[in-house]
């Protein structure tokens, strides 16, 4: 990429420094489109998925349904974190070898094919294979991700452009919930459509941006059994702790909107005004901390805050709304409290990024991270199945219950193992 590029390059004009201040640059951009775009045509239908899951169990009572719908998306989740698992390693290959460009375009073709997959059925199965190949383009494109801004941003801009991708990523959360809340009024196919639409856009944008980049020169091949063994102590420690957090996230993540619609009654428009409430409470987190981080020597209190609040929304989820008559407060009321502490537990987000990214060699960094998240994934794949158990013998409060535990468990293990963290992450 060419220096001109480069965050930090010195350009003293207004719109320079801004986007110099915050990371920004022709590359980072591109990646700021792909996580935008690529996410929008996610978020809007994924939350609505096992809605779509339960109406299509027909002849059968509400309660069935909804175990039902349950049933499915616990195969589904299983099946998401092993392709994920496989999706980050092949990710980091493609990244290495052919770029960031090519590594990004790759993402979107499984996306494309699963989106005209779900348009022609209403088998559960079939949905479930269609949702498989569209949710796969996050695992695909995060080493190219990791790539572009490890390696086009300077360490003290890192931390920020990592919280720029975080936005990016969280205005998917806040505008998809409620596109395809209200939507859904119209029609799930109405959805499906507008997201096919997005991919398409998205990736000619994205192609245009990166039209300068190309693969670095790949030099002396390095087996992952090596990079795995070269890998930092404290990434080790890091990502031990998050195969504990994500059992506990996991047994909760693509069963909250079903609790909130099959269980509690909530509209689908309300369930997704709370997800669309909690992506905006992390949004207005993101770039304050990441220019906190930037300049503190470490992001170990910012990432073990962001492991407490993980492990308490399954907690809040069950608890509060339980307790709200206790105090006079509407159910809604306390719901909103919920999900703006869960949105708040994105703070260390992007310092938990930079700090991967910055602790892996430039020569392997694609692959390590596809790595890391691979072997993440694969670790934790049989925990959302587990969940679907747990919810049809001891019903879903017990499990959410059971998520918040593992959740406390993964912090204490944060704070007792990962000791330490490079400056400058």
């Amino acid at each position: 990429m060419a220096g001109a590029d480069t965050a930090g390059s010195g350009k003293t004009g207004g719109g320079e420094s801004l986007a110099s201040w915050l990371g920004i640059n022709r590359a980072t951009l591109a990646v700021l489109v792909v996580t935008a775009g690529l996410g929008l045509s996610e978020e809007i239908w994924r939350n609505f998925l096992a809605i779509h899951l339960k109406d299509s169990l027909t002849g059968i009572n509400h309660t069935a349904q909804v175990l039902g719908a349950v049933k499915y998306m616990g195969i589904f989740a299983v099946l998401v974190n092993l392709l994920e698992g496989f999706g980050y390693i092949i990710g980091g290959a493609v990244a290495h070898r052919m770029g960031a460009r090519v590594a990004f375009l790759v993402s979107a073709l499984p996306m494309t094919a699963g989106f005209c997959l779900l348009l022609a059925t209403r088998n559960p199965l079939l949905i479930i294979a269609g949702a498989l190949l569209v949710t796969n383009w996050e695992s695909l494109s995060v080493p190219a991700t990791f790539e572009v801004v490890g390696n086009e941003t300077p360490s003290n801009r890192l931390t920020i452009a990592f919280a720029m991708q975080s936005i990016q990523k969280r205005l998917p959360k806040v505008f998809g919930p409620l596109i395809g809340g209200f939507v859904m009024a119209v029609g799930y196919w109405v959805n499906l459509s507008l997201a096919f639409g997005l991919v398409v856009i998205v990736s000619v944008i994205q192609f245009t941006l990166l039209g300068r980049m190309r693969p670095k020169d790949e030099g002396r091949y390095v087996p992952l059994k090596l990079i795995l063994k070269d890998m930092p102590p404290h990434l080790k420690s890091l990502l031990s702790a998050e195969i504990i957090l994500r059992w506990g996230d996991w047994f909760v993540r693509d069963f909250a909107v079903l609790y909130l619609v099959g269980v509690l009654a909530v509209s689908a428009g309300e369930a997704g005004m709370l997800v669309a409430l909690s992506g905006l409470t992390a949004l207005i987190t993101y770039i304050p901390v990441g220019k906190m981080v930037d300049n503190a020597s470490s992001p170990r209190l910012f990432i073990g805050l962001t492991f407490f609040l993980f492990a308490l929304f399954p907690l809040n989820l069950v608890l509060l709304p339980q307790l709200s008559p206790l105090v006079g407060v509407p159910v809604m009321g306390a719901l909103i409290v919920v999900f703006i502490l869960n949105g708040l537990r994105e703070v260390g987000e992007p310092a938990r990024k930079a700090m991967i990214s910055s602790g892996f060699p430039r020569e392997t960094r694609a692959r390590a991270i596809g790595l890391y998240w691979g072997l993440r994934s694969f670790a934790f794949c049989p925990a959302p199945l587990i969940s679907y158990l747990l919810w049809s013998r001891l019903g879903p409060e017990s499990t959410f219950l059971i998520g918040g535990v593992l959740g406390m468990v993964a912090t204490l293990w944060f704070w007792l193992r990962v000791r330490f963290a490079p400056t400058g992450c």
